[in-house]
């Protein structure tokens, strides 16, 4: 009697699951930063980032249809979640559990071999969109405390509607234009005349093939231009490396500089602040800082200044007035796990900006 035995991850395997994984996890920060600037451009502090949540998840159903393994969404994930832990990512160890329950939920959906070799798109898409709401559950479960159910389930839905086209349909057509161009190994597309019996019919299937090979090319190509351009971009220009020793102060005022924590320590000050924001809430707590207005006050602002810009490393920003903030002595600088961020007992959540890079005075 023979037995058929499961081939198990090979070196190739694991190669391919590390190149997806340290691509979505270096991506991971671009990603968020796309949410938020979405956020900006619809006008809403939360919510229409979570069109963009399924990018999180391509990368581990790439994983899945390459390979083709049991398994493999799961180390997938495990992996991209220590590759966004070590580049900085704000939601701390949390977020390794995030990306394996992903990678999980997306094995679970697609662990028939047939479903894989198939591609089935109602598969693919309900295994993007069930990772991809499970980022707004975990999200759920650590930090956002009070938020009603009814938005709960909203941002489930906009999270699921993007895996089902990002996680699902779009990596369908990458793996599709990858099997076709001869990418994957074994799936080279040959198109073969059909016999004279066929006629028209054959015609018409081969003509019809061509034209899908073309739209879905060409929707791929056309996304990942767009898409590289962006992140070169946002590596480039936007995003900063965390630096833990060094905050720059800038813009409008008489002397910038450089500081570390340290520099004003003497100036510490604790108070109690509760951050609420539209999604996450964490209740009061004290918190010790330094206060805005210090470090501001020793940059000495020009007579037409009238704002502070504090900048995150990611890209995020949030604008003060700087007459609030020279009044303001519960805003402050605070030193979290060797990075500053700012906390604010008269502000909500959006404007506790984390991993400080640079302050602008304008």
């Amino acid at each position: 009697m023979r037995v058929k035995v499961k081939e198990l991850l090979t070196t190739k395997d694991l190669v391919t699951i590390a190149l997806l994984s340290a691509l979505g996890g270096v991506l991971s920060t671009y990603v968020g930063y796309l949410g938020n600037l979405m956020n900006h451009i619809v006008g809403v502090p939360f919510g229409a980032g979570q069109f963009l949540a399924g990018l999180h998840v391509l990368w581990i159903i790439l994983a899945i249809g390459i390979t083709k393994k049991k398994g493999a969404g799961t180390v997938t994930g495990v992996v991209k979640g220590i590759v966004e832990l070590f580049t900085g990512s704000t939601h701390g160890i949390v977020i390794v559990a995030v990306s394996a329950v992903q990678g999980l939920v997306a094995d679970a959906v697609l662990f028939s071999d047939k479903s894989k070799e198939k591609r089935d798109y109602v598969l693919f898409a309900a295994s993007g969109g069930l990772s991809s709401a499970m980022n707004v559950l975990i999200f759920q479960t650590f930090f956002f405390a009070g938020v009603p159910w009814i938005l709960i389930a909203m941002l489930c839905l906009l999270a699921f509607a993007s895996g089902m086209i990002f996680g699902g349909w779009l990596s369908i057509e990458m793996l599709e234009t990858m099997g076709r161009t001869g990418m994957l190994s074994g799936e080279r597309e040959v198109i073969v005349d059909g016999s004279l019996d066929d006629g028209d019919r054959a015609w018409k299937r081969d003509r019809e093939k061509r034209r899908h090979r073309k739209i879905s090319m060409s929707v791929v190509v056309s996304f990942l231009v767009l898409f590289s351009i962006g992140a070169v971009y946002y590596f480039a220009f936007v995003f900063e490396i965390p630096n833990a020793n060094t905050i720059s102060v800038e813009g409008d005022v008489s002397n910038p500089f450089e500081f570390v924590y340290d520099d004003f320590s003497e100036h510490e000050e604790t108070i109690v602040a509760e951050l609420v924001g539209s999604v996450t809430h964490i209740g009061p707590m004290n918190y010790t800082g330094i206060p805005l207005r210090v470090i501001i006050t020793e940059a000495q602002p020009l007579p037409y200044a009238s704002e502070v810009v504090v900048r995150g490393s990611d890209g995020y920003f949030a604008s003060f007035l700087l007459d609030d903030v020279m009044s303001d002595g519960e805003l402050l600088v605070v030193q979290e796990d060797g990075f500053l961020r700012i906390v604010g007992a008269n502000y909500e959540g959006g404007y506790w900006v984390e991993l400080m890079a640079s302050i602008e005075v304008r």
